[in-house]
């Protein structure tokens, strides 16, 4: 169990263990450190991710038909299960109609307002799209004499932190760039 429950802050210090410190974050080194192995498969249409936690090994399993970008945040949300300690030995992300589930071995579901999924989130956002780097970049654009439309700020960004536009765009938003429409 982690000394705090606060997502971002174990993603922070997760990066500046690993001297991790421009865009794109590497996920492979920080699986590597923590001892889970990362896979690729297909898993069907519906089938996002899976993290299984037995008692000598982790594993991380993506669907290998997503986008890599979506690859992406599925690996950073699972490596979130695991650091932040949420209990039990199976997660299962889904995906219905774009709607992303959980299914737990333990029973319980969620569609996103689950404490642990909602953690999960939060430490992958700051751990694919740190808040020191997203803020650098805004500052770095902002300053310049043309302003860039939301849609081209959000798109430049989601490329450089290989990461889809909604999730650049839910950053920009809880970060408090963008307004939400």
């Amino acid at each position: 169990m982690p000394a705090t429950r606060n997502p971002e802050l174990i993603a922070r210090r997760l990066l500046k263990e690993l001297d991790m410190k421009k865009a794109p974050v590497t996920l492979k080194p920080i699986a590597q450190k923590l001892g889970i192995e990362l896979i690729e498969e297909d898993l069907g249409e519906e089938l996002s991710g899976v993290l299984i936690k037995e008692d000598e090994r982790v594993v991380i399993a993506v669907n290998a038909d997503h986008h890599e970008n979506r690859r992406r945040f599925t690996t950073a949300h699972e490596i979130g299960h695991f650091v932040l300690g949420h209990p039990g030995e199976m997660f299962v992300d889904k995906t219905l109609r774009q709607k992303a589930i959980v299914v737990r071995r333990d029973g319980r579901s969620s569609e996103g307002t689950d404490r642990h999924e909602i953690e999960a989130n939060r430490f992958a956002a700051e751990l694919l799209m740190p808040k020191r780097l997203v803020e650098k970049e805004m500052t770095k654009r902002l300053s310049k004499h043309e302003q860039p439309s939301p849609e081209k700020l959000v798109a430049d960004l989601a490329e450089q932190f290989r990461v889809s536009r909604q999730a650049m765009e839910i950053r920009l938003v809880n970060l408090g760039f963008l307004i939400p429409a």
